[in-house]
């Protein structure tokens, strides 16, 4: 199921993704693409370059999770190096590290190619905690990058070139980038070279397998018949079989009134490590986005009451560490919604447990869309009987 709650800020604009006809006839394809969604829309781009894809989606296009993201794109995982050794090894952890930006300077190609109509910007990364109790493990993680050829900076209270107090700190130059999760994904499907076989408000209800093709039947009863199925619904699990490797969690947001004359160092992108964490960043049109308090997933925080509750932990939090915004701005948007994670931070991409010609592209924790643009390279070598060095890092049947 999924969840989304709210007005979402990114889906607040008139740049619109164009409509698309639902399916009104039967149909055939190598691959079908289930999920319009920032996932499927950036398997959709790179496989129909080479395969004949078709991509559905039961709604509109980009409009449901794919709104609450928050867009901050880096290369550090969800957890701490050190805490993920417990589930991969020091190679996987660096490869998993380089591929963050390998991830970005992928994002670039294709915005130097298509223009910058997302509003990308490659930007800093600051991780940082106000906790005596976080200092070593913010030191840990500092020593861990710059061993393993990381370039980095630490900063203390002595050298914090931030408006906030710090206890510890890591600045990482290139550390990543940042863009509407929802334009991105509109210009990722409307650049796509399958333009006749994208469909909205399609919906599959039954799937079955003959010899050798899958039959997947829409809500209006018309078929299409392909040969791989790629599931790419975000966290709709409840007939994926990956619940022993995901747990899903709802994290919220806020964002502000535009902010007249104020920033920060460099615009960095912005990870408060302490307990609950919260990543916040300045958007284009000079307002922050705030987001964090992630709870587990489950009915009882689901409630208006609840909800409302994380959205004022936010807006405290966020005027405790810019106490003279407190005057001057208001909170425009509240929203929140549903993301899954994995022990190892990385996303369940590749052949299912269910049957090696269904493939999931799920992404996964605060790092998905990282994981998506790198992920669709697994898809492409396991469709072409390559293999892939991060396939065990995203293999949906691996046990952790």
């Amino acid at each position: 199921m999924e969840y989304v709650k709210g007005k979402p800020y990114f889906c607040d604009t008139k740049q619109k993704i164009k409509q698309y006809s639902y399916l009104d006839k039967d149909k055939s394809c190598e691959i079908l693409i289930i999920g319009g969604g920032i996932d499927g829309a950036i398997a959709n781009f790179y496989l129909s370059k080479n395969f004949d894809v078709i991509l559905v989606d039961k709604g509109r296009l980009g409009c449901s999770c794919t709104a609450c993201a928050t867009a901050l794109l880096e290369y550090q995982l969800d957890d701490y190096a050190k805490d993920l050794g417990s589930c991969m090894s020091t190679e996987d952890i660096v490869k998993a590290y380089r591929m963050g930006i390998d991830a970005v300077e992928k994002i670039s190609i294709f915005i130097k190619q298509y223009g910058n109509n997302c509003e990308f910007a490659l930007r800093p990364t600051f991780l940082f905690s106000n906790s005596i109790f976080s200092i070593k493990a913010i030191e840990d993680e500092y020593n861990f990058r710059i061993s393993n050829g990381f370039e980095c900076q630490y900063f203390n209270q002595q050298n914090n070139p931030f408006p906030f107090p710090i206890k510890s700190g890591i600045y990482a130059e290139n550390g990543g980038c940042e863009f509407n999760p929802y334009l991105f994904t509109k210009q990722m499907i409307e650049n796509s070279s399958n333009q006749h076989n994208i469909f909205e408000n399609t919906n599959i209800k039954k799937l079955s397998k003959n010899a050798n093709s899958f039959v997947a039947e829409t809500n209006f009863g018309e078929k299409v018949c392909c040969k791989k199925i790629l599931i790419a619904t975000g966290f709709n699990w409840e007939v994926l079989d990956v619940n022993d490797l995901c747990e899903r969690f709802i994290t919220y947001s806020i964002v502000t009134s535009p902010l007249k004359d104020f920033s920060w160092y460099n615009k960095a992108m912005i990870h408060d490590a302490t307990t609950p964490y919260h990543y916040l960043r300045l958007l284009p049109d000079s307002r922050i986005i705030f987001g964090g308090e992630d709870v587990v997933f489950n009915e009882k925080h689901i409630s208006e009451k609840k909800t409302n509750k994380k959205y004022d932990k936010l807006t405290k939090s966020l005027f405790g560490l810019f106490p003279n915004l407190k005057a001057c701005t208001t909170i425009d948007y509240k929203f929140c919604g549903s993301f899954g994670t994995t022990k190892n931070n990385m996303g369940l991409i590749g052949k299912s447990k269910i049957d090696d010609d269904i493939l999931l592209f799920i992404s996964c924790g605060a790092n998905g869309i990282i994981n998506a643009m790198k992920g669709v390279e697994v898809v492409e070598d396991i469709l072409l009987n390559k293999t892939n060095p991060l396939e065990n890092l995203f293999d949906p049947k691996r046990e952790v």
